[in-house]
């Protein structure tokens, strides 16, 4: 008996230690527990290995099935998390389901077409999913993609180096029906969005009421999608795009730390972002757009896409934290959760006074924490002082705080399928 226990230890993947001789091996139902419970903690490791246990001991369990999709999309396999939930839409079938999972299933199913940019694809799915607080945004969506190629595919040459406007945030000239137009890069926001302003001048058509979307602080904002025609990166043309379009003052909110006191119009976000390999280059105050081809994992980090952002692994006093890789906030920040990870936690928060962007203006009290030290990947930043600004909780992975311009700034920063490297050159 002990021998046959050991056997399942070793079948299972247990790490020598996990698993006493004569205990009862986990159950598929408590891998699965685990997995999202170290989703919650950060855990991304751990996460992916309790839930692929989980998926190979219930292969026909339909959650099991969707956490997979879930943690693929995280680790931006984009291919991987349509064709798991794709298996669980199948799964489900089999079992017949009542209508509410399946409708489920399938509008997730279509949220991750649509967001890979396999429009034509996405239609039905959004359509059929349509249920709840994501009526509204399906709805759209859907109808949107009518509208759009069947899939989003770069023509012309496949790289461009654009320079950099003189600012405080990543700018540059994106071409639009023609015409040169300024747009931010904000890793930090989701979708490539406009002012209601800024989309009528690059003539934004076929505008729907989209429900809310969540800005790169945390908050959620009334939003409507349309379809921009026509954009172009350099020599490397986009075609019709799906754009969000918000209130003029959204943009101009965007941004809680203060910023600049002109703000840009528009912004490129992650979904057209996460298509290239992007390099942002202070010493040559340019964006370099290529063909995506990987970064090596012995001098680059592992990111998450969590809620449209892009969350980078920070070490802070020997501490992993995930922090929001944001080129569209002016200042590096904590939020309150990352604060409690710190050796000493809340103690280590001073009052302080930031200028806090608000409706009404003025400055916010805070509070900060100071003399800190920050690695991400090959770049160390010392004696960072680190306001905690507030951030509305949500989502099922943790965010300890983020990197702004601040810091991005005095390196060189690629992205490339989820992984990023960061190089001070400053």
């Amino acid at each position: 008996m002990r021998r046959q226990a050991a056997i399942v230890c070793v079948s299972l993947g247990l790490a020598a230690g996990g698993c006493a001789l004569n205990e009862v091996p986990p159950t598929a139902e408590k891998l699965l527990q685990d997995g999202i419970a170290a989703l919650g903690i950060g855990e991304i490791e751990a996460a992916q290995d309790y839930v692929a246990r989980a998926r190979g001991l219930s292969p026909e369990d339909v959650v099991t099935a969707q956490w997979s999709s879930v943690l693929a999309e995280l680790l931006w396999r984009d291919d991987q998390a349509i064709a798991e939930q794709w298996q669980a839409l199948r799964i489900a079938r089999r079992q017949a389901l009542d209508n509410e999972q399946m409708l489920r299933i399938q509008g997730r199913l279509g949220d991750l077409l649509y967001a890979s940019g396999r429009w034509g694809e996405a239609t039905i799915w959004l359509q059929s999913g349509e249920q709840g607080d994501e009526t509204q945004r399906r709805e759209a969506f859907a109808q949107i993609t009518r509208m759009l190629p069947f899939s989003r595919y770069p023509s012309g040459p496949f790289l461009t180096e654009q320079r950099l406007l003189p600012g405080d945030s990543p700018e540059f000239a994106c071409g639009v029906a023609g015409k040169q137009r300024s747009m931010a890069i904000d890793t930090g926001t989701s979708m490539t969005t406009v002012s209601r302003e800024f989309g009528q001048e690059l003539g934004v058509h076929s505008l729907r009421p989209a429900g809310a979307a969540i800005d790169g602080a945390g908050r959620q904002l009334e939003v409507q999608v349309g379809v921009l025609e026509q954009f172009t990166v350099g020599d490397v043309g986009l075609g019709s795009l799906p754009v969000l379009v918000v209130a003029d003052e959204a943009l101009q909110l965007r941004d809680l730390s203060g910023g600049p006191v002109r703000v840009p119009r528009g912004v490129l976000g992650l979904d057209l972002l996460a298509a290239f390999r992007m390099t942002l280059d202070p010493e040559r105050e340019s964006v370099v757009l290529e063909r995506p081809i990987g970064l090596a994992a012995e001098d680059s980090v592992q990111c998450v896409r969590a809620e449209g952002r892009c969350l980078a692994p920070v070490v802070v006093e020997g501490v992993r934290m995930w922090f929001v890789l944001d080129t569209g906030a002016s200042h590096s920040s904590l939020t309150a959760e990352g604060v409690s990870m710190l050796p000493g936690g809340d103690s280590r928060a001073t009052p302080s006074f930031r200028r806090i962007r608000t409706v009404g203006g003025g400055l916010l009290s805070v509070r900060e924490v100071r003399d800190l030290v920050l690695r991400t990947s090959a770049a160390r930043f010392q004696g960072v002082a680190l306001p905690v600004v507030p951030r509305a909780q949500g989502g099922f992975f943790p965010v300890h705080g983020v990197l702004g311009v601040d810091l991005l700034s005095r390196c060189r920063v690629t992205l490339d399928r989820g992984r990023a490297r960061l190089v001070a050159v400053r």
